[in-house]
């Protein structure tokens, strides 16, 4: 006998799937007041478990979770929706298979959000993207590309949020801004091919988007939630095993020496080379920044083999160490 079918249940079970698939878990984390390796650890876990690119279901997820984590961790959490066109990969044109697909397509991106509050009219924002490249070829998690420096960024805020520092310190004086951008990667192959096919930027999405409507200009002054930004730090591709970090062309040489005479079991150096990321709609401003990433080690960047076995928690750590005692120092 044929079973009955119903088609109600069916919807119900699919919006039960779609709910479970976008509601937000704060991860679990130990509260000691040093980095932890455990939780960084249990943050990669967490952030390599599949792909999530901008827009992606999977995406929504993460973000609900870090909304949900960084709240955990009692700080401010806020999130910033913005709609974008993007190179729509359904277009035969870019190897997709619907005849009638246009070339963009329109996708809602998240930043996320979190503050430390200080006393001073200053701020300090801790950057770096949340999001993985698109693969249609294979499974890519980015454990160091995207990874690294949003684990990194979550063990900071959960340390930082607890640790007491001197009256005149960044740390106490400013306001510390986590966020985690979403979009930096581009949809399509390489950086420029949206500029060449499209005319559009096809890359750094959540920072452009954030800079455009969040920052304003006061007499050549430029604020942030009504204090003045006084410096942006940009994480990228920071966990590799064989770690070598750089100070990209354009950061801040006076920042970039106080840090590194704070810097702990660190390897880092200037770059005589610009490198586009996050940091670029913060620089056209005229924003002070340091962009750290490593630009060496490059063998497994943007293939299947950037995993959690490429990874070097304890240099993750060591790179957060020397943030935390940086953000600790006189604020000259």
């Amino acid at each position: 006998m044929k079973r009955p079918s119903y088609p109600w249940f069916k919807i119900l079970i699919w919006l039960f799937a779609c709910f479970q698939a976008m509601s937000a878990h704060s991860i679990s984390f130990q509260n000691s007041e040093h980095l932890s390796i455990e939780n960084l650890k249990k943050f990669m876990d967490w952030f390599t478990y599949s792909p999530h690119p901008m827009g992606s279901k999977e995406q929504v997820k993460i973000a609900n979770d870090l909304h949900a984590t960084l709240k955990k961790m009692n700080l401010k959490v806020s999130e910033m929706k913005f709609d974008v066109d993007v190179p729509n990969l359904d277009s035969l044109k870019f190897g997709g298979k619907v005849a009638m697909a246009t070339l963009t397509k329109k996708v809602t991106g998240i930043n996320i959000i979190a503050t430390k509050k200080g006393t001073d009219n200053c701020s300090i924002i801790l950057g770096g993207h949340y999001d993985t490249k698109y693969f249609s070829q294979f499974k890519f998690v980015g454990a160091n590309d995207g990874g690294s420096s949003t684990v990194l960024l979550l063990e900071l805020a959960r340390v930082l949020q607890k640790t007491k520092a001197k009256k005149e310190s960044y740390l106490q004086k400013c306001d510390i801004h986590f966020i985690f951008f979403d979009g930096e990667e581009a949809f399509l192959n390489d950086w420029n091919d949206g500029l060449n096919y499209l005319g559009i930027q096809d890359n750094t999405y959540g920072s452009k988007e954030f800079v455009k409507k969040q920052v304003k200009n006061k007499n050549g002054i430029k604020f942030y939630a009504n204090k003045k930004i006084n410096l942006v730090i940009i994480l990228d591709m920071v966990g590799h095993k064989n770690q070598k970090l750089f100070f990209t062309k354009g950061s801040d040489t006076k920042y970039a020496d106080t840090f590194i005479q704070h810097a702990k079991d660190l390897d880092i150096s200037n770059f005589p080379y610009q490198i586009e990321d996050d940091h670029i709609s913060f620089a056209q401003e005229g924003i002070p920044f340091l962009h750290i990433i490593d630009w060496k080690n490059l063998d497994e960047w943007h293939t299947s083999n950037d995993t959690i076995d490429i990874i070097s928690f304890e240099k993750i750590k060591n790179l957060g160490n020397s943030i935390k005692y940086f953000l600790m120092s006189e604020r000259k």
